[in-house]
């Protein structure tokens, strides 16, 4: 494969002999047991745990990985969160029934004494002790704050009976170290690599994984591969904050010859470190690391495949640091035997998702989505404007020339998000739909920025044009009008006047193109179960303050063209 011919003689005198690039040499058998019995010794002792807590394979080939990010454990807190992040780690145990955890850092801060870290710790995992599965952790860029050094809490995080957590080499960091998944048969079947990802750099920013780690983790790795009959491993890795890699993943998504398969969203900016390190290129070069999750970025929950390698992030469960509750969750791993090449990742959510095998009637096209005629219909405020939209905005069905349509009026400028979820018996795929139509009267208002979108079944998040981050097409049909208008979206797919493109004074329809609506980096299909619709929008200025807007006459199309034909 590497254009090397490597040849082994096995002599009846005991000896080998080797033949590799013209230079044939000689082993005696001693050399070769001795070589050997200090590679398995190596071995042995970088993959020691405590007695009992070896991990294995179940029976069916399975092995469940389960990952809690970004907990802030803090015994200042309000009891009521503290007792919330508990509950949220006993529903998903519960839930996924996970064969291992990994505390992927930032798990506590603050602690001001041994008795107080103490007490974070047990609010993390005594539920997962009650259960007896086997966990680990790495620390974050938070996780040093507070009276006790990183040294000092590997103590007392190996002091519980399920952690298996190590610090096994003096390296850059505290808890570098590796854990190995063993086969029934007692064999080798694939690693974890845990490691200390830092703080903040000295350069400004946040920390990296140094190049002792990472020549450390190269030489583990070849070791493995020697100790497992020449066969490397297939392993994951685990660390808190993000590398630079995962910010190029996000930026080459729509490559599909780098980033082959995408999952979630990027929610929040990634933020990796300033430095760019080598190690997503040395476990490339090496073709054993399948996946690299990470914490970090709470309301993050991607999963890009990028040059072979899986580059995760976990979103956080608590409430006791910033977060958003439809994002919450644990990314987890399943290191199926048969898939170890390929390792089958997903966000387990704390917001169960819609089932949409429960649905399996498609949309026709030039189909009403809503006129509200049923009472069953929700128009909620959502997003990180739900608490204020409720005091400084009014949202009411009318009756107007064009039906029933939603009057929002703001009492001064700002931001708003509005879910129309509809009543479940109208649940139903998308289909063959192309476009969204959406009825507007803008006469009186302009928006800094705006957009609409779709709500699904995966997720309380819209697939919208927002997060196309890019200009887009949409179409207007003025009142009284028999043409469309060809318009623009702006940059960060909203129109509005920061976007150049003022919707002042618009009055009639606009049809929507659906292929520009995404989810972080996800878009729909004909099989996307769709439950409601979304609006979001941020009147410009005062001057707009209490001057009422409205939408209706929602419906799907696949011809926009022909609509009203």
């Amino acid at each position: 494969k590497d254009s090397k011919l490597v040849m082994e003689f096995y002599c009846y005198d005991g000896n080998r002999l080797e033949y590799s690039d013209g230079t044939l040499q000689k082993q005696s058998m001693s050399e070769m047991v001795e070589n050997s019995n200090v590679v398995n010794v190596k071995a042995k002792e970088l993959l020691k745990t405590k007695e009992g807590l070896k991990l294995y394979y179940n029976e069916d080939g399975s092995f469940k990985v389960m990952i809690l990010a970004d907990l802030h454990m803090n015994t200042s807190a309000n009891a009521t969160d503290v007792q919330e992040v508990k509950d949220r780690v006993k529903l998903l145990v519960d839930r996924e029934n996970p064969d291992f955890i990994i505390f992927t850092g930032d798990n506590t801060i603050n602690s001001s004494s041994e008795a107080k870290l103490r007490a974070n710790i047990d609010a993390m995992v005594s539920y997962i002790e009650e259960k007896q599965i086997p966990w680990c952790h790495v620390y974050g860029n938070h996780d040093h704050e507070g009276a006790l050094s990183k040294e000092e809490q590997q103590k007392i995080y190996e002091s519980y009976e399920y952690c298996v957590s190590k610090d096994v080499e003096p390296l850059s960091g505290v808890g570098n170290y590796v854990l190995g998944v063993y086969n029934l048969d007692g064999t080798l079947g694939s690693a974890i690599y845990l490691l200390d990802s830092g703080t903040y750099a000295t350069n400004g920013g946040y920390d990296y994984i140094k190049d002792d780690q990472i020549a450390w983790y190269k030489e583990t790795s070849e070791l493995l591969q020697e100790y497992n009959n020449g066969k490397k491993v297939s392993s994951m890795m685990a660390f808190h904050i993000p590398l630079t890699e995962n910010n190029d993943a996000y930026n080459n998504r729509n490559n599909q010859s780098i980033v082959t398969e995408m999952q979630g969203g990027r929610n929040e900016n990634i933020c990796c470190s300033n430095t760019d390190t080598n190690l997503f290129e040395v476990a490339f070069g090496r073709g054993d690391v399948k996946a690299i999750v990470t914490g970090h970025d709470h309301i993050n929950d991607y999963m890009f495949n990028y040059k072979g390698i899986k580059l995760c992030s976990s979103p956080n469960i608590s409430d006791l640091t910033y977060c958003n509750a439809n994002i919450q969750g644990s990314r987890v791993f399943e290191l199926n035997l048969k898939t170890i090449h390929n390792i089958p990742t997903y966000v387990s959510y704390i917001i169960e998702r819609i089932n949409p095998d429960k649905y399996s009637d498609y949309f026709e096209t030039d189909v009403v989505l809503e006129d509200f005629s049923s009472d069953k219909t929700k128009v909620e405020a959502t997003g990180y404007d739900a608490g204020s939209i409720s005091g400084s905005a009014t949202v009411e069905i009318i009756e107007g020339a064009n039906g029933k349509l939603i009057k929002v009026e703001r009492s001064q400028n700002g931001n708003f998000e509005l879910d129309i979820k509809f009543d479940s018996e109208k649940y139903a795929r998308l289909g063959n739909n192309k476009f969204l139509i959406v009825y507007v009267d803008f006469t009186e208002v302009d928006f800094r920025k705006s957009c609409f979108g779709l709500l699904s079944s995966d997720g309380t998040i819209p697939y919208r044009t927002d997060d196309k981050d890019s200009n887009s097409p949409f179409y207007y049909l003025a009142d009284g009008s028999t043409s469309w208008t060809l318009m623009s979206h702006g940059w960060d797919g909203c129109f509005g006047t920061e976007q150049n493109c003022s919707v002042k004074g618009l009055k009639g329809y606009f049809a929507l193109p659906i292929a520009n609506f995404q989810k972080g980096t996800t878009t729909m299909s004909s099989e996307t179960l769709v439950t409601g619709i979304y609006i979001y929008a941020d009147i410009s200025s005062n001057d707009y303050a209490n001057k009422p807007f409205y939408y209706g006459n929602f419906a799907l199309t696949d011809d926009y063209l022909t609509y009203f034909e």
